[in-house]
């Protein structure tokens, strides 16, 4: 199962003073939430051409929940006209239980929050949110209660060791999600320099494994710099369900996919 991003904050940035993320700033961003009607039946086309569901993602710390719900309102007459057609949300972090429900009764199928790496990671990589981690899985456990399912994520090569290897294990099974998505960091998408793994085929195709090892039911999809360390032939052997296929909109501008539909649909 591919996934189509349609990215419905427009701004420069993100104020969660992630270190490997590009788009984390020090300071709050005004955020201007929305897509048109016709970009959000367009995404929509986008994953009904190749086998993918689409995921709305509001990158922000925390996106106002009355913000998201308006949106998914404003866009309900979209959302039943394409309900073949499978709708997860990446909204950050909230833990007020009524906020998945209401996503649910209107048309929402999946919640989606990426735990990103170990604990220890964590608090060195994104300082300023150090107690971040609880929420998230607060979260991922209020949407599965809504009837939600989750889906969490796997950011690796930020120089994880063994222990950090376990400890994410852990927090995944804690979420006990239906999806990974296994990210492997790009350091041309870093916000600040510090010591990460260099991307490997190698070491990604043995992260893969071990996901697959330790969550055998769970869906599992690519993310981040898979091109560097993914090919074709590796992909069937290892049974990724599905590889993120890029944003949509990009921060209010349009942005091209990776690849046509048809290539991204193949490799799987």
């Amino acid at each position: 199962m591919n996934i189509i991003q349609l990215t419905l904050l427009k701004n420069a940035g993100c104020a969660g003073g992630c270190k490997f993320c590009s788009l984390s700033v020090n300071s709050e961003v005004n955020r201007q939430i929305g897509a048109s009607k016709e970009d959000f039946q367009h995404a929509y086309q986008l994953a009904r051409q190749s086998n993918a569901r689409l995921e709305l993602v509001f990158p922000s710390v925390g996106a106002n929940q009355r913000e998201v719900i308006n949106l998914i309102v404003e866009r309900a007459d979209v959302i039943r006209e394409n309900r073949d057609i499978e709708l997860a949300i990446n909204p950050g972090i909230c833990t007020q239980p009524g906020f998945y429900t209401e996503l649910a009764q209107h048309g929402v199928n999946r919640y989606r929050n990426n735990l990103e790496c170990s604990r220890r990671l964590f608090r060195e990589l994104v300082p300023q949110r150090p107690l971040a981690q609880g929420d998230k899985l607060k979260s991922l456990a209020f949407a599965k209660v809504a009837g939600l399912k989750v889906d969490t994520g796997w950011l690796c090569g930020l120089g994880e060791e063994e222990a950090d290897i376990q400890d994410i294990v852990e927090l995944i099974h804690r979420a006990s999600p239906d999806s990974i998505t296994l990210n492997y960091f790009d350091p041309r998408e870093s916000a600040e320099t510090f010591n990460h793994t260099a991307p490997s085929r190698d070491i990604g195709l043995e992260r893969l494994n071990q996901l697959r090892t330790a969550f055998p039911q769970a869906e599992l999809t690519l993310g981040g710099a898979y091109e560097f360390w993914l090919g074709t032939d590796a992909i069937k052997p290892f049974r990724v369900d599905g590889v993120y296929m890029g944003r949509f909109l990009d921060h209010g501008l349009k942005a091209e996919l990776m690849s046509s539909p048809q290539q991204m649909t193949a490799l799987r």
